[in-house]
């Protein structure tokens, strides 16, 4: 079709409107009015795309390079593609008013809110290219400073004030990618959230991500754009590797597509150069940092967490609640700096759950003071008290940790070990409560000795323990062999070790003969999986325990593996064989559990039996396991005996029910 210069500049005239305002079709129907009917004629065969215009806030900028592609090559024309995307006014003064919400929402981050505005602020003072990355923003502060608060209240106002087409964030938590093998699931989530409609992308957790992806990103954020070294295209919502050179809308790099990434972290820009390069912190114009919160800042955050608790109350309870300054003292008190926000949150959550099952089991309680007395948070309806017990839970759970222990026979250098470990932890807390700084102690553990020594009920205990001092969030123990970590092909091992160890986070992985790992240098599966364990123990370093267990001479040729390993696992602690004396208590306590009572003459015999096989055999005795395969042994020969005597006590053991041969 030959090129028609009125047409020319009918098209480019759209265009231009719909930049500037989104009354696309309204304005196009005033451009045609100034147009020749073959024009008009020109433009109502292409009224889907007029359409679609018309829907210019449901369209991601990629749609309209797309479209404005398609026109260009049906009619023959070249429409100029501004370099800078305004949706909406960008003035100082809408800045202005945005930066005054944010930090009505972001209390005590006044700093932080007029470095993320200007940062949000840049790409409509020097221009975008759609096609590319709009702008890369560090934002860096410790946990609980409200570093995402920050951003998702920041993506609301852009919304409110008409700048951006969607109030929502797409977040990459980078340490779901941390083996090259998960390289098509990166490339999928990184893909779909270049191409959705929101237009802030965070990247957090890159810490915990393999190099690969990190290098990834940090292109995107230099080029605006990312070369694959695959083709890939997307089908049914999934990306797949090309099979064929012919494959149609064939994928081999990811535009920016004119989103802002924001990467959050705790680290400082020294350490984040270390994960992206010198480039990337060159090509970064915006570094965002929060900062310790100060007690006025503090005082207004709890007023602010305490009115919307009361108004949950009111609006879900029913119930009108009245907070005396009592209380509101202790949650400030509450506060640690190191944590920020995060210190408070939960304490206010827990007292909602309290009042939930106060509501459930008394009728019309309608309205409750609570005040905070003796050392306890007390809900007052009239003349009723009730406490809210919820902050004694770890110390009932601590109380009866410590009486399995007390009940656990022999171990008193583990138990002592423990216990030292637990101290450091309470005074380390006391500390940051205080705004001091805490000497960090490695909490992973080693466990050497013989079969049947109690390794793996004392790690049992320690994940609970820790639990209950607030080291780790959820305090499981996940127990695992070489089985459930080495994979059996190449490219298996790494996402097999990575899901055995994010079902451990929060709670402690227990390997059990870790020795088994490494079988020499020429065992590339099992090197990947204590490389692999190594990387998740620093990434993973605030809530994720590693205790290892296996013969001692073993372990210690184990250690030499991996160079990281022995640095990281400071506390070994050995497990002595149990004496003969240890064992018969073993048995007495094994079979008081089965409500079962060895009768006084059997406990002489039975010591001196456990300590010659302990002499004789000492490593393949089985240790606990022998006391407790000889109690449930004496049992089913108890069961024999009581069918020719059934006068005879069933709760009692007898001698000879016992088979004491060597």
């Amino acid at each position: 079709m030959k090129e028609n210069p009125e047409k020319t500049k009918l098209m480019a005239e759209v265009f231009g409107k719909r930049r500037s305002s989104p009354s696309i079709y309204q304005d196009a129907l005033d451009v045609l009015d100034k147009s020749d009917s073959a024009l008009k004629d020109i433009i109502k065969e292409n009224e889907r795309r007029i359409e679609e215009l018309n829907k210019l806030t449901s369209l991601s900028d990629k749609d309209i390079s797309s479209l404005r592609q398609e026109i260009e090559k049906d009619f023959n024309v070249k429409i100029d593609s501004p370099r800078t995307i305004v949706y909406g006014k960008a003035s100082k003064e809408v800045f202005d008013k945005i930066n005054a919400e944010l930090k009505t929402s972001v209390i005590g981050q006044d700093d932080a809110c007029d470095a993320l505005t200007i940062a949000f602020r840049r790409p409509y003072v020097v221009g975008s290219d759609p096609e590319k990355i709009r702008s890369s923003i560090i934002l860096s502060g410790s946990n609980g400073s409200g570093r995402h608060l920050l951003v998702t209240t920041m993506a609301g106002l852009l919304k409110k004030y008409g700048l951006t087409v969607s109030n929502e964030v797409n977040t990459i938590d980078m340490s779901r990618y941390q083996s090259q093998s998960q390289e098509i699931l990166f490339l999928q989530d990184i893909y779909v959230a270049l191409q959705g409609k929101n237009p802030i992308v965070v990247i957090e957790n890159f810490e915990m991500a393999s190099p690969i992806y990190n290098r990834m990103l940090a292109e995107l954020s230099i080029s605006g754009k990312c070369t694959l070294n695959k083709r890939y295209v997307f089908v049914a919502n999934q990306l797949q590797e090309a099979t064929s050179r012919l494959s149609k809308d064939v994928i081999d790099h990811l535009d920016g597509n004119n989103k802002t990434l924001v990467y959050i972290s705790e680290n400082d820009i020294a350490k984040i150069t270390d994960y992206f390069g010198r480039g990337f912190i060159e090509a970064v114009s915006d570094r965002v940092k929060t900062g310790i919160l100060d007690q006025n800042s503090v005082n207004k955050i709890v007023d602010k967490l305490l009115l919307s608790f009361k108004q949950k109350c009111s609006s879900q309870l029913e119930m009108d609640v009245h907070i005396e300054d009592a209380l509101r003292e202790h949650i400030i008190a509450s506060f640690e700096p190191n944590d920020g926000v995060d210190s408070l949150a939960p304490i206010i959550r827990n007292i909602y759950d309290e009042l939930v099952d106060l509501a459930l089991r008394l009728d019309n309680l309608l309205s409750l003071t609570l005040t905070y007395e003796e050392d306890k948070i007390v809900a007052v309806n009239g003349d009723n008290k009730f406490a809210l017990d919820f902050e004694d839970d770890n110390r009932k759970e601590r109380e009866a940790i410590q009486k399995e222990l007390d009940a656990i026979v022999g171990l008193q250098a583990v138990k002592d070990y423990l216990l030292s470990l637990e101290n450091h932890i309470k005074v380390s807390k006391l500390r940051k409560q205080k705004g001091l700084k805490t000497a960090e102690v490695s909490k992973h553990m080693i466990f050497t000795g013989n079969p049947g020594t109690g390794k793996t009920t004392i790690a049992r205990l320690v994940s609970r323990m820790m639990k209950a001092c607030g080291i780790l969030k959820q305090g499981q123990l996940v127990e695992v062999t070489r089985a459930d970590l080495v994979g059996k092909y190449v490219g298996h091992t790494a996402p097999l070790t990575m899901d055995v160890i994010q079902s451990a986070i929060g709670g402690v992985l227990f390997i059990d003969e870790a020795y088994s790992l490494y079988r020499g240098k020429d065992d590339s599966f099992g090197l990947e999986a204590i490389d692999t364990i190594v990387k998740a123990m620093e990434d993973h370093r605030d809530d994720l325990i590693v205790i290892l267990a296996g013969y001692s001479k073993e372990m210690e040729d184990f250690l030499k593996a991996n160079s990281g390993l022995k640095s990281r696992f400071a506390n070994i602690i050995h497990f002595d064989d149990y004496t003969g004396e240890e064992l018969m208590q073993i048995a007495v306590s094994i079979a008081k559990g089965k409500d079962y009572i060895i009768e006084e003459s059997a406990l002489k015999p039975l010591q001196d039996y456990f300590t010659i096989v302990q002499m004789q055999k000492d490593a393949t005795s089985g240790n606990g396991r022998l006391a407790r395969n000889l109690v449930e042994d004496a049992i089913l020969r108890q069961s024999k005996r009581l069918l020719a005597d059934p006068s005879a006590p069933m709760d009692v053991l007898l001698l000879s029910d016992f088979d004491l041969k060597n």
